[in-house]
């Protein structure tokens, strides 16, 4: 992908680092670039050493244009994603090492905790819900942890 005007950068999204920084490499330099904002939809690039695990350090230069061959963009459910698996993780725990502690759960009640899967579980579209939970095991929590 030639480009002859100097000012632009074509940045082509190369996966998330460790700290889920979308990271970025341009096609004309050939460097890797890392959006601190985390895949907001204007990204603040900026340079890593071309370390894909690097720390970023320096902001790219205001007067260059950016355009992206494919945009890394987050996933609007995620924090709901984490929170759920957060949640069914507390019940696995609750359920075997803690003993049915109350203090091992998020919301330190067990039908809080459960009403709080199932309200996150069906707050996601009906071809966004997660594969690795359905809601006929968040009944079975249920009736596992409240008697």
């Amino acid at each position: 992908m030639e480009n002859n005007n100097s000012n632009i950068r074509t940045m082509k999204f190369k996966g998330l680092d460790d700290w889920n920084r979308p990271a970025y490499k341009c096609v004309e330099t050939g460097q890797l670039w890392k959006d601190i904002t985390l895949g907001s939809e204007k990204p603040e690039l900026y340079s890593c050493q071309n370390n894909f695990d690097g720390e970023p350090d320096c902001p790219i230069k205001p007067s260059l244009e950016v355009k992206y061959v494919n945009q890394y963009t987050e996933n609007k459910n995620r924090f709901n994603y984490m929170m759920l698996d957060r949640l069914r993780s507390d019940c696995d725990y609750y359920l075997g090492n803690g003993n049915m502690s109350k203090k091992r759960l998020y919301y330190e009640d067990e039908q809080k905790h459960i009403d709080r899967m199932k309200e996150l579980y069906n707050g996601f579209p009906a071809g966004e819900k997660p594969e690795w939970l359905t809601y006929d095991q968040i009944l079975e929590y249920e009736k596992a942890m409240i008697m």
